[in-house]
């Protein structure tokens, strides 16, 4: 369980990191979430989780898409209103935050049983 938390922490401090160094570098980053997205369907690849990481792609690049067509905000480097990595980062949240909750559910199971 512990190891299990470690690494998915280890995955969401990877997606800080990576946009923080190189938001300025979007195919590059691009290319790292695509890596990274790959890397997380081999590990979480269950209906399930299929299903967590496209419809956060697509409802999160929509959300934000028309966010910025009504001018709440903009990225300094889209691709077509938002960075071409934006897509994948939002799948890879989405898989992060399902897998950690459910760490830290089990965890709270466990306490109390």
């Amino acid at each position: 369980m512990k190891k299990e938390l470690l690494f998915e922490l280890f995955i969401y401090a990877l997606l800080v990191i990576l946009v923080a160094a190189l938001w300025n570098k979007p195919v590059i980053l691009t290319v790292c979430y695509g890596a990274m997205s790959l890397f997380a369907l081999l590990i979480w690849h269950t209906k399930r989780d299929l299903f967590f990481y496209f419809v956060a792609f697509i409802l999160g690049s929509v959300g934000e898409s028309i966010a910025i067509y009504f001018g709440a905000w903009k990225y300094s480097k889209p691709f077509y209103l938002i960075p071409l990595w934006l897509p994948f980062l939002w799948g890879l949240a989405a898989l992060v935050v399902r897998n950690i909750s459910e760490t830290l559910s089990k965890v709270g199971d466990r306490r109390n049983n």
